[in-house]
């Protein structure tokens, strides 16, 4: 599970869904406090004070291409997190180039 945090309209249906449950996802990881150290080390994977500004990017997407959306996301308290993985940021080269060696359908739209 990842956030790729590349621009949404850049990313095929399936991932741009696919990110979008996992912002979903990992909600349940921060009510619960569950440990992250395994999404942020050795790649950093989320952007655990991102999810909620970057749901809101995807979904402006979403509904650009016709899907409904009808599950808002409010960001939990992360405070329980240490201050370097609340405020982890993913390598975005790292993630374009690795989603366009995975994703035919990404690397037509152009994401390099």
């Amino acid at each position: 599970m990842r956030l790729w945090m590349i621009d949404p309209k850049l990313l095929c249906t399936q991932h741009l869904l696919g990110e979008h449950l996992e912002i979903h996802l990992h909600k349940h990881i921060f009510v619960k406090h569950y440990s992250i150290d395994g999404r942020i080390c050795p790649i950093v994977q989320i952007e655990p004070a991102s999810m909620e500004s970057r749901h809101n990017e995807l979904v402006i997407e979403m509904q650009r291409r016709g899907f409904k959306h009808n599950s808002p996301y409010v960001q939990p308290d992360i405070s329980y997190l240490p201050i370097d993985q609340q405020n982890a940021k993913v390598d975005l080269n790292y993630n374009l180039k690795d989603l366009y060696n995975r994703c035919t359908k990404c690397r037509e739209i152009g994401i390099l």
